[in-house]
């Protein structure tokens, strides 16, 4: 039987978050050779904003969706009782004011806090997928993650990137093993896709023996200090490693055709160490197209090369497993993992944010946090 559930967005245009996710379960998928018919049921859509490319109005009009003015309002159906089966929130896209360290103040939290209301207020918690992140800021991070353990709500929220397929898949990292120290390349938009890479990042190391314990800080690096640390002794064996992985023309020229480079570090609590290689759009070599990582179990090894492969063009598969993944979690209330990652990367990527503005290591007690 089809779950009944409310979809709450910011903007909805082609190839916006909405589109990939919610116009897949309107009018179905394909994905690897497979038609796939959604199993849930859009009976209520809100719209944040309308800009010259909406297609939200067209969709829900062919579709039969109505749509309400307010949260509340699509959250009961235009009815006076909550009756979803679900909540799926698609914060993503939309022109929202910056903060001054260039953060982009996307209404997740007032999204989620609408929809707590309406939870609390008849005492029913549903699933509820955001997309993508708890929030922006530390302070409203913080409190969607109390709210969510306090009130044992289902929730999931995640970049699309861990789900996309891992090649080669004969040489995954294995599950369990120990993980002493991993790096990645990630590239588009600083905030945007920063979250992407420590998602990618993460979504191996919490496999890692011991299981995990938290980030305790991070630190942005950018110019020539973030050349500097990628070409140290403790990093440029593991670039080397991933750039000839990816097949950059030249891994030593690369570096240094980059306009703006940043590179950050994060230390986590048992001693792994994190590095992320932010390669902007604007370089004279714009190679880095792809999200790629490397992950060395123990020192002096060498690193297991993994690229999460993404289709940039439509119909983003990638973007059908995720929804397959956001079904299956509405039906089951089960996350395909724990509410803490999300906390990890979405409250890592703050971080990383504070420090690119201020410079210097930001200190993260919040996020350690075991799972």
């Amino acid at each position: 039987m089809n779950k009944r559930v409310a979809a709450i967005i910011t903007e909805y245009w082609d190839i916006s978050h909405a589109d990939v996710i919610v116009s897949k379960m309107l009018e179905g998928f394909s994905l690897n050779g497979r038609r796939y018919k959604s199993t849930l049921d859009i009976v209520s859509m809100y719209v944040d904003r309308f800009p010259d490319n909406d297609m939200s109005r067209g969709m829900a009009a062919k579709h039969g969706v109505p749509m309400y003015g307010t949260i509340r309002e699509a959250l009961l159906a235009g009815g006076d009782a909550f009756e979803l089966d679900g909540i799926i929130l698609i914060g993503e896209h939309g022109v929202y004011p910056f903060n001054e360290i260039g953060q982009e103040l996307y209404p997740r939290r007032l999204f989620f806090e609408k929809c707590l209301d309406v939870m609390l207020e008849f005492d029913r918690m549903v699933p509820v997928y955001t997309d993508k992140g708890f929030a922006v800021v530390q302070e409203d991070i913080e409190w969607m993650y109390g709210q969510i353990k306090t009130h044992a709500i289902p929730f999931m929220s995640s970049s699309v990137v861990p789900f996309a397929r891992r090649q080669p898949i004969e040489r995954p990292f294995p599950h369990g093993a120990p993980l002493h120290r991993m790096f990645g390349f990630t590239y588009g938009s600083l905030e945007r896709y920063v979250y992407h890479g420590l998602e990618m990042l993460q979504s191996v190391a919490e496999q890692r023996s011991c299981g995990e314990s938290g980030i305790a800080a991070v630190q942005a690096f950018k110019g020539g200090d973030a050349l500097e640390r990628l070409l140290s002794a403790e990093w440029n064996g593991m670039y080397r490693a991933l750039g000839g992985f990816i097949n950059l023309r030249d891994v030593d020229a690369y570096p240094h055709e980059l306009q703006e480079p940043v590179f950050f570090e994060l230390d986590y609590v048992d001693g792994l160490r994190g590095g992320l290689l932010y390669c902007d759009p604007l370089a004279a070599n714009p190679e880095v197209t792809t999200f790629a990582s490397a992950f060395q179990v123990l020192p002096h090894e060498e690193p297991v090369c993994v690229e999460f492969w993404i289709q940039n063009q439509k119909p983003y598969s990638h973007f059908g497993t995720l929804t397959l993944e956001i079904e299956k979690f509405i039906h089951t209330g089960r996350p395909p993992f724990p509410v803490e990652r999300s906390l990890l990367t979405t409250g890592g990527l703050d971080a990383c944010m504070r420090s690119h503005h201020a410079g210097g290591k930001i200190e993260t007690p919040h996020l350690r946090v075991r799972y």
